[in-house]
């Protein structure tokens, strides 16, 4: 059995301006209304925001800039039992007041990631018995609280043009469009999900490697480097391997050679400015003007010092001598590597030349080596296409392994079948052209509709409605109230305005209550010539008689004549529950 919240009072007051906001709701509908800017879109919005959403913050920011506190008391009916609670948030913190009396707080709730939002998050949860995981990072984890409340608010803003948007921070969760629904349509999804998710995303990337890898198989040098192996890989493979070998011996001996030589020619540098230095070290003076015995520059200080702290650790002759062998072991070093390049060359030259002058089908052995990096890549490529194709069959069979995923998918269709019949009436009473196309039909499909203006504002309307009857019938969700902020657009015609007016006071959800906002400017005094488009001629109180039930409440904001008047009731008139708001919070 789903649990029902019910609204029944909101009280929002600025002690520093002495100001507030203060209204009884009815079960039914309650209609909003009053100018543009008057602050309807702020009542519900308030209701949200006083529930812990953070999303919401900045269309609150005028609001919120009067440092108000914000009040909700609400009904939870679970099982046939009602129970009633307050709800209360000030700057920084919410304060839940449970039938029994008890006052839970939650201090620090301005950020989604804090510990107490996290808290608040599991308490609200639990309070309506809401359970929805979803997946982030390749975990599964409790959903937000803004997708609590998603199926039930549709935004001023972006609500009417684009689906499951009215928040701002859910798309970034994957799978959220598929979970969300099955949610709330009561549709069991108690298998794997995240390995679910992974197998499907491993599934689908190998069926475009081994695609991409039998198309590129097919290119032209691919097939040639084909051809060219079977032709000579009888012959080849038996010598290929020793070829490899000692190719790879005289490459070694090759760099070898070359870092003696370069060792030799610094020993030779070495051994010429040795040798310049003992020659003017035999024509050095010792008279306060002295060359330097390496470059002869002339030094105007004695290096006596110097050279005496040098000649202990190094006689000049000595070094001489060592060098001098040094020189003499590198150039037999060179010598022998030089000969061993030679002797492997010609074994290459003597072993592998018939090999290397064969020919087959006009194709040499040179033409092969070079085509060889060619052959071995499409074998590799074959081999992994066969890896592949082995890796995809294990990941279909798990996939079909898993029988619950079969009966999801079946429990979908089925929704989707059940939401197209409800979705086509309501656009048939919204007197909208039928879509054909399974993209905007199939509920799990759908992300946008390809209308535009009133089209799309009523054809975003029969969706969130049919969605509304089908959570309803699925009896497993939570049920809140319907939040329909704006209902009607300023372009909108005489015909779609009662059109509209009419399909949403046949369809509002009887088991919930329903929070409607309806632009109207009273106005004291209307000249006879003055042309007003269809919204200015709107009278909401006609409006409620003639469309809406006899228990539907109608609420106007700065008495339908201000603008920006949200908080313009008089704090002194409410002090009852003031001073009650008061005393909740001083825990």
């Amino acid at each position: 059995m789903s649990t029902t919240l019910t609204f029944n009072r909101l009280f929002v007051s600025s002690e520093l301006h002495g100001a507030c906001f203060y209204n009884e709701f009815s079960p039914g509908a309650n209609i909003i209304s009053g100018r543009n800017t008057s602050g309807k879109s702020s009542l519900i919005l308030s209701l949200l925001y006083t529930f812990g959403i953070n999303d919401i913050k900045e269309s609150l920011s005028e609001i919120l800039s009067y440092q108000p506190t914000f009040r909700v008391d609400f009904s939870k009916t679970a099982e046939g039992k009602e129970d009633k609670y307050s709800i209360i948030r000030t700057q920084r913190s919410i304060y839940i007041k449970e039938p029994t009396g008890k006052v839970v707080p939650f201090h620090g709730i301005n950020a989604d990631n804090s510990a107490e939002h996290i808290a608040l998050k599991e308490y609200v949860r639990g309070l309506v018995g809401f359970t929805l995981q979803l997946e982030q990072k390749g975990e599964l984890k409790p959903a937000p609280l803004e997708s609590m409340f998603l199926p039930y608010y549709i935004s001023q803003s972006v609500g009417w043009v684009y689906l499951r948007e009215s928040f701002s921070n859910l798309q970034y969760y994957k799978g959220f469009k598929d979970d969300y629904l099955d949610y709330y349509l009561g549709v069991s999804n108690s298998f794997d999900r995240v390995e679910h998710r992974q197998l499907t995303k491993r599934r689908d990337n190998l069926s475009a490697d081994i695609n991409n890898l039998r198309r590129y198989g097919k290119r032209a040098e691919f097939q040639f480097a084909k051809l060219a192996d079977e032709a000579f890989g009888a012959q080849a493979e038996e010598y290929i391997e020793s070829y490899i070998e000692i190719s790879s011996s005289l490459e070694e001996e090759r760099r070898k050679y070359i870092n003696l030589c370069n060792k030799l020619s610094l020993l030779q540098n070495h051994y010429k400015i040795l040798k310049r230095t003992k020659s003017n070290i035999k024509k050095q003076s010792y008279n306060d003007v002295d060359r330097c015995p390496a470059c002869t520059q002339i030094l105007t200080y004695s290096l006596e010092g110097l050279y005496s702290y040098y000649q202990k650790y190094n006689d000049t002759v000595e070094l001489e001598s060592h060098i001098t062998e040094q020189l003499t072991d590198k150039k037999s070093e060179i010598h022998t590597s030089s000969k061993k390049i030679t002797s492997i060359s010609n074994e290459i030259s003597k072993n592998y030349g018939a090999l290397t002058s064969k020919s087959v089908d006009g194709v040499t052995f040179d033409q092969w080596i070079s085509n060889k990096a060619n052959a071995a890549l499409y074998r590799k490529m074959q081999a992994d296409i066969e890896t592949f194709e082995n890796e995809l069959e294990r990941i279909k069979s798990s996939l079909d392994s898993m029988i619950t995923e079969k009966e999801t998918l079946t429990k979908r269709t089925n929704k989707e079948t059940e939401f197209k019949r409800v979705f086509v009436k309501n656009m048939s009473q919204l007197e909208l052209q039928p879509l054909t196309d399974s993209r905007y039909l199939d509920l799990y499909k759908i992300s946008s509709f390809p209308r535009q203006g009133v089209e799309l504002h009523k054809t975003v309307m029969a969706y969130h409605f049919a969605l509304n009857f089908l959570i309803a019938n699925s009896k497993s969700a939570h049920r809140l109230p319907f939040l329909l902020d704006a209902i009607l657009k300023e372009d909108i015609d005489e015909t779609n305005l009662n059109v509209i007016l009419s399909f949403i006071g046949k369809n509002l959800p009887a088991d919930t209550q329903a929070f409607i906002s309806i632009s109207e400017h009273i106005k004291d005094e209307t000249r006879a010539d003055e042309a007003l488009n269809p919204l200015e001629r709107i009278k909401v109180s006609e409006i409620k008689d003639i469309y809406f039930p006899e228990n539907s409440k109608l609420i106007y904001i700065g008495e339908g004549k201000l603008e920006r008047s949200f908080l313009s009731q008089p704090l002194d008139n409410h002090q009852e529950i003031y001073i009650d708001t008061v005393n909740i919070i001083a825990v």
